[in-house]
């Protein structure tokens, strides 16, 4: 149990302690359904019910119970 990490790219300011708010950029794959319709700039809450997401399985490695509601903030920098 636990997270990995692949550094893609270091840091050179300080790390978050437990208890503060995080902002932060996050890229995702495969949000096709709630990214089309979007327009550059706009930022949306895109929820998806547990039959759209991980389902009755979930994603252990990832930390997602079964049957969980995923929830994220995306905001469209670009399209290409």
């Amino acid at each position: 149990m636990g997270i990995e990490k692949q550094l893609l790219k270091a840091g050179n300011g300080p790390k978050p302690v437990p208890g503060q708010s995080v902002t932060v950029h996050c890229t995702g794959f495969g949000w096709d359904e709630g990214v089309l319709g979007m327009q550059i700039g706009e930022v949306a809450r895109l929820q998806c019910s547990p039959d759209y997401a991980y389902g009755a399985k979930g994603f252990a490695a990832w930390g997602i119970q079964p049957n969980s509601v995923l929830v994220f903030e995306i905001e469209v920098l670009g399209a290409q």
